[in-house]
């Protein structure tokens, strides 16, 4: 990418909406993108790497793994969002692991120039600390889930929180849902399949459509039928 795709795709970047013209060229002079194959880990727990990195474009994990090689995916980020935001604010060390489950692109800010941002815009470091602050709540809902919820209740509040308009759109593998969830691909069959015998959603290939809300959230607490 050189430096006017950069600025218009830093543009569109919900984080820096508020940025002038002179800011934008000169983060594009700055910035530097990077290309993450399909598969490939960009970051891992051995790794550190100060500074502040966004997805462009594609779609990457954090996620970590067990003594037994198991893997449980934490988050999944979609195009605009940053992310290793802990590489930002200390020495960069990771507590997870990051790959692309597309190819994806990244963009990279230095400590140094995002700091001159922040000096000019304190509003970029409030946006900041909204996102940081929506992960911590996620993180905190993920604990409860895998820890006090039994399988169905954890695939009911996972619903509920992807929902748009009582859709939920999977762009995700149902393989890496159920790193999310926390259960092996053939538990998450079985539990899909109970809920859409009792009603509670239908499934049509990558949208399930969500057809008893208050039966859901009933099992998101326990309650399942």
């Amino acid at each position: 990418m050189n430096n006017i795709e950069i600025k218009a795709a830093i543009g569109e970047i919900p984080v820096f909406s508020r940025l002038k013209e002179e800011q934008l060229i000169r983060l594009a002079e700055h910035a530097v993108v990077s290309n993450i194959p399909k598969k490939a880990i960009f970051f891992s727990e051995d790794k550190s790497s100060q500074g502040m990195h966004i997805l462009l474009s594609g779609k990457v994990k954090l996620f970590k793994l067990a003594e037994d090689g198991k893997e449980q995916t934490i988050f999944v980020f979609g195009p605009g969002e940053p992310f290793c935001l802990c590489s930002v604010f200390s020495d960069g060390k990771m507590p997870a692991n990051l790959g692309a489950l597309e190819d994806s692109k990244v963009l990279f800010i230095s400590p140094a120039e995002y700091e001159k941002l922040v000096h000019e815009d304190p509003t970029i470091l409030m946006s900041m600390m909204r996102v940081m602050s929506r992960r911590l709540k996620e993180a905190m809902d993920m604990i409860d889930s895998l820890s006090l919820k039994q399988v169905p209740s954890r695939l009911a509040a996972y619903f509920l929180s992807m929902e748009k308009d009582g859709l939920v759109e999977m762009d995700i593998s149902y393989r890496e849902l159920s790193k999310i969830i926390g259960i092996t691909p053939e538990a998450l069959s079985r539990a899909m399949k109970k809920m859409s015998k009792n009603e509670l959603i239908e499934v049509s290939g990558t949208t399930v459509t969500i057809l008893n809300a208050d039966l859901l959230n009933s099992c998101s607490e326990g309650f399942c039928p």
